[in-house]
């Protein structure tokens, strides 16, 4: 009676394992997906600054209200901000730390993700849902937008697909006063003191 119950028990485990393994491969597909079959946008970029076409660009510019503070236009610049990830298996790249047009309070991070190894095992992930920024000054911290993110990014899987980068995006709420945040991202070095574009 007691084995029989062990049994149960296990069995019972076991299955809820495999029942959390199969959405976290279905996630993984999903943003695979994602990745691969995301259409161009049809906005032009200066040959200076190339933007991969993968990453959403924000809506058209709305006219400042007259009693809103400007935001500061500080730009990246090229190479400035990279940080190793996975283990040095990868590594992160900063492209644009902006303010979306008509939505001041919301910053969009563009990366550029990198593989530095082959064979990268498709475990190794970076969850960009679970990205967040602070305050250099405050340390108030500042979390992802609620379905605005490429998502999981699993350089294996982009490997198995012959690619080796791939330009993703984060959104997070950071209010308008706030110029420069320190940004998490996971598995990857943090960026420190990123100047927001406006």
């Amino acid at each position: 009676m007691a084995l029989s119950t062990v049994a149960i028990i296990f069995s019972s485990l076991t299955l809820a394992r495999v029942f959390i393994l199969q959405r976290e491969v279905e996630e993984l597909e999903n943003s695979i997906e994602q990745l691969t079959t995301a259409p161009s946008p049809t906005a032009t970029t200066s040959p200076s600054n190339p933007i991969d076409s993968n990453i959403p660009t924000p809506p058209p510019a709305v006219a400042l209200d007259s009693t809103a503070a400007p935001s500061p236009t500080a730009t990246l610049e090229p190479g400035r901000f990279v940080q190793p990830a996975l283990s040095n298996k990868a590594q992160v790249q900063l492209i644009q730390v902006n303010r979306i047009p008509g939505q001041f309070d919301v910053v969009n991070i563009q990366m550029r993700i990198r593989a530095l190894e082959p064979n990268i095992p498709l475990s190794d992930i970076i969850n960009l849902n679970d990205t967040t920024a602070s305050n250099p000054g405050t340390n108030e911290t500042y979390k992802v937008i609620s379905g605005e993110s490429t998502g999981i990014v699993s350089l294996g899987a982009l490997q198995s697909a012959n690619q080796t980068t791939v330009d993703a995006y984060v959104w997070l709420q950071v209010p308008m006063q706030v110029n420069a945040i320190d940004i998490y991202i996971p598995n990857t070095e943090p960026f420190k003191n990123v100047p927001i574009a406006s």
